[in-house]
């Protein structure tokens, strides 16, 4: 098993791959019920960490810089309080292989990507419905609440991870 940076664009194959995987993970990620608009999230994110096993993807995250133009209410917040970023659009493990340490892995190599370009780390995650499991995750990943924002269907905290932290 490994983390890889995908290169882009990812095959057709990796890309059903990570829809799967997402859609496994509703409502802990975005609902993306069409194959097409998760391309286009695809097509947005500047990196793209997958974590496979015998060439399968079992796990991925979805980054974007700054200067996008993803229609996301949660990067048009985080875009109008920080000039560079890189934005976790959404991180997706298959169920039998949570618990393994893999986001772990996942969000270093992320925090890494950061790191080396002098970039905070940014995210959201669900308050309502409540994702606690997130919350401690990154907790213990050292992010800090930036802010909040409630949604007709959902409530979310935003995070950061400054580039700085060691």
């Amino acid at each position: 098993m490994q983390i890889l940076s995908l290169t882009k664009p990812p095959s057709e194959k990796e890309i059903l791959e990570m829809h799967c995987i997402n859609q496994e993970n509703i409502p802990e990620v975005g609902d993306v019920s069409k194959t097409e608009d998760f391309k286009n999230l695809v097509h947005w994110s500047e990196h793209i960490f997958v974590h496979k096993s015998e060439e399968i993807i079992k796990a991925f995250v979805l980054c974007m810089r700054e200067g996008n133009s993803y229609h996301s209410e949660n990067y048009k917040y985080v875009s109008k309080l920080f000039p560079r970023f890189l934005y976790v659009d959404r991180i997706a493990v298959q169920e039998k292989f949570r618990r393994k340490g893999i986001a772990e892995k996942i969000y270093s190599k992320v925090i890494s990507t950061g790191k080396d370009n002098n970039l905070d780390i940014l995210c959201e995650v669900n308050t309502r419905p409540l994702n606690e499991p997130s919350l401690v995750f990154h907790e213990k990943m050292d992010f800090e609440k930036v802010g909040t924002n409630d949604f007709e269907k959902n409530s979310v905290v935003y995070l950061r991870r400054p580039y700085t932290k060691e």
